[in-house]
């Protein structure tokens, strides 16, 4: 495959693809805390793209080229609508994935497991999500915290939200457990033993209790790895997810 399409798909984000070919699966990517234009999704989405998918960095929250801006009360609706237009594309097989990073990783999680029939999606990835639903995220805030050494995920289920959705808000609140045994797709987890910002611990707990309700997550844990992991430990985790989703995306 030679070359990579780059265009703005709607309202919806960035679109990568190769430069040619038809039926190809996609994946609608969401950022983290980051912001939508720091760059890593659209990363993510080109090496989607050099591997044969249409890749959608989706755009939620705020934030430029200089800084990322607050996630608070963004509606989820809007990101199924992105994965059913990703689905329709005239390039496209009609089977479409989500990937989420960290907050986007949380986002993603919550999608599957509160979407339903409504889904669009046909597998879900999120690599070191929270576990649970946190509050909104102030930037500036968590920076001045940061340079303290404190990591801070607001859990106060009176706090500001992170997320609104008509007639799922009440499933919205901060420190609620996203209900992942309610995902009828399939799941991939990752998260490097070394994250300082969410522990390990949280996607462990995620895969043991898809586990007990009978749909075991694909597992990857990087030993050593922080919250990005490094260009030795980068490969594997590819290989890893790139796997998981041509299975679930790609007819035999």
């Amino acid at each position: 495959m030679a070359g990579l399409t780059l265009q703005q798909f709607g309202a919806h984000g960035a679109l990568y693809g190769p430069g040619a070919g038809r039926d190809l699966p996609g994946v609608v990517v969401l950022h983290g805390a980051e912001g939508p234009m720091a760059g890593w999704s659209h990363r993510f989405a080109a090496i989607l793209a050099a591997h044969g998918h249409l890749a959608l960095a989706a755009e939620y929250g705020a934030g430029d080229f200089f800084a990322a801006g607050p996630i608070r009360d963004v509606p989820l609706p809007p990101l199924l609508e992105a994965g059913r237009a990703l689905a329709g594309h005239p390039r496209a097989s009609g089977r479409v994935g989500l990937l989420g990073w960290s907050k986007g990783g949380e986002a993603a999680l919550i999608l599957a497991a509160l979407a339903g029939a409504e889904a669009p999606f046909a597998c879900v990835a999120a690599h070191a999500p929270t576990g649970l639903v946190t509050g909104a995220f102030d930037p500036v805030a968590f920076r001045a915290a940061l340079a303290k050494g404190v990591v801070r995920l607001d859990t106060d289920p009176a706090g500001p939200r992170a997320w609104s959705w008509p007639g799922r808000d009440d499933r919205l609140a901060p420190g609620s457990a996203i209900p992942v045994e309610d995902c009828t797709i399939p799941v991939f987890l990752s998260h490097g033993t070394a994250d300082p910002i969410v522990p390990v611990d949280r996607t462990r707990a995620l895969a043991e209790r898809l586990a007990a309700a009978g749909r075991p997550a694909d597992l990857h844990i990087a030993e050593g790895q922080e919250h990005g992991f490094d260009f030795d430990a980068e490969p594997l985790f590819w290989r890893r997810l790139l796997d998981f989703l041509d299975r679930h995306l790609i007819a035999s």
